[in-house]
């Protein structure tokens, strides 16, 4: 994990011991459990490619710490829980439709001791309208899960007036994007691009931003 502690330093001016530590924690936990259940690739051998690749975009699109985020098909945890070890105040909604990960996503928010943090077990487009979830969060988050306009459709019925859509998205989004603008046309979408050393890994990635 000495590439995300280098990448914390010298991208994020973060220099903490205690966010490291989470990021070690959360590490063997999810290594742990990703031999019963695939919650990232098997080839792996950490979670440190997969940090990365979810908190890249705070380079330039910094949160402010008080958000309350849901994070759409989560899988193992990505984006919202490194988002949570880096900001710990923010509140937390981890989404998916596979039972198995999010019974792994609740051991790991009890052994992590967060506060203001759930897994929720659901089709995104089932419980966007629900009422214990609809209009409720600042920012709904995702990573690499689906189209620009089928998460569009979902995420606005999860945000407060003025919140905002994230997508991490890698490689070519312009077909998305062309799509997206037809079936909403003069809705506005904002892509953000990034480069990085290449010894990050961190390749041809954007962050998608929809008001």
């Amino acid at each position: 994990m000495k590439l995300l502690e280098k990448f914390l330093k010298e991208q994020l001016n973060i220099a903490s011991d205690k966010v490291m530590e989470s990021f070690d924690i959360y590490n063997s936990l999810l290594m742990e459990w990703n031999s019963k259940i695939n919650l990232v690739s098997r080839k792996n051998t950490d979670i440190e490619n997969n940090v990365l690749n979810s908190i890249y975009f705070l380079t330039k699109y910094p949160l402010k710490g008080s958000e309350n985020i849901i994070d759409i098909g989560t899988g193992g945890g990505f984006p919202a829980i490194p988002l949570k070890i880096i900001y710990p105040d923010i509140k937390i909604t981890l989404n998916d439709s596979i039972n198995k990960k999010v019974k792994v996503l609740e051991e790991i928010i009890r052994k992590m001791n967060f506060n203001n943090s759930r897994a929720v077990w659901a089709r995104a487009e089932d419980i966007c309208n629900d009422k214990k979830y609809n209009h409720k969060f600042d920012i709904a988050i995702s990573k690499a899960v689906t189209e620009l306009d089928k998460l569009y459709l979902w995420s606005r019925e999860f945000l407060k007036q003025g919140g905002n859509m994230l997508s991490i998205k890698g490689g070519d989004t312009q077909k998305e994007e062309k799509e997206f603008h037809k079936k909403f046309p003069g809705k506005k979408l904002t892509e953000i691009k990034f480069e990085f050393d290449s010894g990050y890994n961190i390749i041809d990635k954007k962050l998608i931003v929809i008001n």
